[in-house]
C-alpha cells in the first residue's frame, strides 16, 4: 500500500497549481547534483581533516620505510634486470650499502599519498600510485641530469613517453606497485611495527645511528657524483675536496657501483 503524504497541504502535492512551470522537472536534477557535490565535499573534508590513515606517520615510521624500500627496491630491480636482460648488474644508488634511494623515496611517497586511501576502491589506489610514481620518476630523472649531467634511464620513443623520463608502461607498474603496497605491504608493515616500541631507548639509538650513517652516505654520494660530472667536462682538481673524491671515488669505482648510470657532466 502506498504510504500517505505527511503533509497533504504541501505545495509539492501532485497537481498543485502554485508550483512554477517546469519546477517539477528541474528540481530533481538540481537536487541530485547538489547531493553529489555535498558527498564529494564531505569525502574531501574527511580525507584531509578527519582521516588518521592506516599507519601512524612519524619520523620513525617514515625512516624505516625509506630504508626498507631502498633495500627491497634494489633487490627487486636487480632480479628484474637479471631475468629480463640477463646477467647481474650493480643497481645501487649510493656509494655504500645495498640501497637504491629512488625506491626508498617511492616507499615514503606512496605511503604519504595512499595512507588515507586504504579503504578506497582499487582503481583509485592504482591511479593515485600511477601519478605519484610517474611524477617521482620524472623529477628524479630531471634532477640527475640538471645537477650532474647524469642519465640513468631514457624512455624516448616508447609508448606514452614524457620527455624520455617516464612512460605509460612504467606508470602502470607504479600503479600496480601502489596496489600491492596498500593491500599487502602496509598491513605487513603495520603488524611488524606493532611489535616494536619506538620509544624504547635501544630502538631510538639504533634509529638515530642509522639516520646519521644514511645521511653521510647520501651526502658523500651527491658530492662524488658532482665531482664525476666535473671530471667529465675536464675540470681539474684544485681543492682538497676535489682531490679527495678523485682519489677515493674515481670514475672506475662509480661506474662499477652504479652501472645503470652514465655521467656526462653539466653542459
Amino acid at each position: 500500500m502506498e504510504k500517505e503524504s505527511k503533509n497533504p497541504g504541501s505545495l509539492e502535492a501532485e497537481g498543485d497549481s502554485s508550483a512554477p512551470s517546469g519546477a517539477a522537472s528541474a528540481r530533481p536534477g538540481d537536487a541530485e547534483g547538489y547531493d553529489l557535490l555535498r558527498e564529494v565535499k564531505q569525502e574531501v573534508k574527511a580525507q584531509v581533516f578527519h582521516n588518521a590513515g592506516y599507519l601512524r606517520l612519524d619520523f620513525f615510521t617514515l625512516f624505516w620505510l625509506f630504508l626498507g624500500g631502498s633495500v627491497f627496491g634494489l633487490v627487486v630491480e636487480t632480479a628484474f634486470h637479471a631475468i629480463v636482460y640477463g646477467g647481474l648488474e650493480s643497481r645501487a644508488g649510493l656509494v655504500w650499502g645495498p640501497f637504491s634511494p629512488i625506491y626508498g623515496v617511492g616507499a615514503v611517497a606512496l605511503t604519504l599519498f595512499l595512507n588515507r586511501f586504504y579503504h578506497s576502491h582499487n582503481l583509485v589506489i592504482f591511479l593515485v600510485a600511477m601519478v605519484v610514481g610517474s611524477a617521482l620518476e620524472y623529477v628524479t630523472s630531471w634532477g640527475m641530469e640538471f645537477f650532474w649531467g647524469a642519465i640513468a634511464w631514457d624512455y624516448t620513443g616508447t609508448f606514452g613517453s614524457i620527455n624520455g623520463r617516464t612512460n605509460f608502461a612504467f606508470g602502470m607498474m607504479w600503479g600496480l606497485l601502489g596496489l600491492v603496497w596498500v593491500r599487502v605491504i602496509l598491513p605487513f608493515v603495520k603488524q611488524v611495527f606493532s611489535h616494536v616500541n619506538a620509544k624504547n631507548a635501544l630502538v631510538r639509538a639504533v634509529t638515530a645511528v642509522m639516520t646519521v650513517l644514511l645521511a653521510i652516505d647520501v651526502v658523500v654520494t651527491v658530492l662524488a657524483l658532482d665531482r664525476e660530472g666535473q671530471r667529465a667536462v675536464g675540470i681539474p682538481a684544485t681543492t682538497w675536496e676535489q682531490r679527495f673524491f678523485d682519489e677515493h671515488f674515481p670514475d672506475s669505482f662509480l661506474q662499477s657501483r652504479m652501472q645503470n648510470m652514465s655521467v656526462y657532466g653539466k653542459k
